[in-house]
């Protein structure tokens, strides 16, 4: 089908599984933001990888909470494009693990703080050195303060504060303007480290 045929797509999507092993890069780019809302875990587990580059923010924006577990894996997600990774919402992100290798620095750079704050110790153990500096790039201070838990600087699962991510939100809200990143850091650091085992 050519890819501007999905454009009128509403939810026609919702029962089609394997066969979306057939979807291109174009028309996935073409679907409606009522499609992208109705494709389901068969759909993405059957797509190819070359599809997600299609993908638009808007579209991302109406996936399914929770239906990306498990079915998106590296290489997916390395083949989506800056724009739509920062469209990925906590319940997206919260159940990677190491599917977040595929990540690539551009796209750390413009993720939503709603995603930062719901990555997990796997995820973010998961991605390059290289790659984490995008975080530090982010013109987002929350998604920023992710930097310090990144690759080799991330702390084992379990071991992360529950003070950690409130502190982080706190001073990428703005509730706490005084501190500043590089207080926020030491903080956590410091909660980290009295937390271990």
């Amino acid at each position: 089908m050519p890819g501007d045929s999905f454009a009128g797509w509403q939810s026609n999507i919702e029962y089609m599984g394997p066969a979306c092993a057939g979807f291109t890069e174009t028309q996935a780019g073409n679907m409606t933001e009522y499609a992208c809302g109705a494709m389901g875990i068969d759909c993405f587990t059957a797509m190819k990888s070359d599809a997600y580059a299609g993908f638009t923010k808007e579209c991302v924006g109406n996936w399914r909470d929770n239906e990306l577990g498990g079915s998106v894996t590296a290489k997916d997600l390395a083949k989506m494009s800056p724009s739509a990774v920062a469209g990925l919402n906590d319940h997206d992100v919260s159940s990677w693990g190491v599917e977040c290798a595929g990540f690539r620095k551009s796209q750390l750079q413009g993720m939503s703080d709603e995603a930062c704050v719901a990555l997990t110790p796997d995820c973010l153990g998961s991605i390059s050195n290289k790659t984490c500096s995008g975080f530090l790039e982010s013109k987002s201070v929350t998604c920023q303060g992710i930097y310090s838990m990144c690759g080799p600087n991330a702390a084992p699962t379990g071991v992360l504060s529950s003070m950690t991510f409130p502190i982080i939100m706190l001073v990428g809200l703005g509730f706490v303007p005084k501190i500043g990143y590089k207080h926020a850091r030491k903080i956590f650091l410091k909660t980290k480290y009295d937390t271990l085992p």
